[in-house]
């Protein structure tokens, strides 16, 4: 891997992010780096996923689509995601970014980036610990966040469990579009994980 990996990737962020964005980024690579220590995850590949995670959120909807036009669309709800939420496609534009710009191939990594919105069934610890870091970082500061960073700490199962349902519950809640991959990441939780 490049040695210069994180100068690339802070020039690449502060190019294509906004200031906020930037600082959500960051603040989400060192909470993956903390709770990795505690599970047993590399700390490198969560500071990397967590870094690149939303490298392509300031992509309007438009440009996100056009991005996929002429690619493989490696992942199961394209067209409806398209119709309904293109916002959405961030997060799978963004693992292509990565493997492309900065030729990243850690599958594991890479597959962090690409489920942190939606979840999928039977994530990785990585997966999982991009996923409620997004949600939970020291930049967010929506009602139950401050409880969840704590929950996260002694039990990232339980944290995933809770972010899930708040991600669930605010999509539902404002009337928006609930994308199947969400309930498919639901509905494997639940039956494979929440019942033991």
């Amino acid at each position: 891997m490049n040695t210069n990996i994180d100068e690339e990737i802070f020039e690449y962020l502060s190019s294509h992010l906004t200031s906020k964005r930037l600082e959500h980024s960051y603040n989400v690579a060192n909470l993956a780096v903390s709770l990795a220590e505690k599970n047993g995850i590399n700390p490198l590949k969560a500071w990397l996923a967590g870094l690149l995670h939303d490298c392509a959120k300031s992509m309007t909807d438009k440009e996100l689509i056009k991005f996929f036009k002429n690619r493989k669309k490696n992942f199961k709800y394209f067209k409806e995601i398209s119709v309904n939420s293109p916002h959405l496609l961030h997060s799978f534009a963004g693992e292509i970014i990565t493997f492309e710009y900065f030729k990243i191939k850690e599958e594991s990594v890479l597959k962090a980036i690409k489920n942190h919105t939606l979840g999928r069934e039977n994530m990785s610890i990585l997966e999982r610990l991009i996923f409620v870091s997004d949600s939970i970082s020291h930049d967010r500061k929506w009602k139950h966040a401050g409880t969840l960073r704590e929950m996260a700490k002694k039990d990232l199962n339980k944290a995933f469990f809770e972010v899930l349902i708040q991600k669930i519950t605010y999509v539902i809640c404002n009337n928006g579009w609930l994308c199947h991959q969400a309930i498919d990441t639901w509905n494997w939780y639940v039956s494979n994980v929440k019942k033991n």
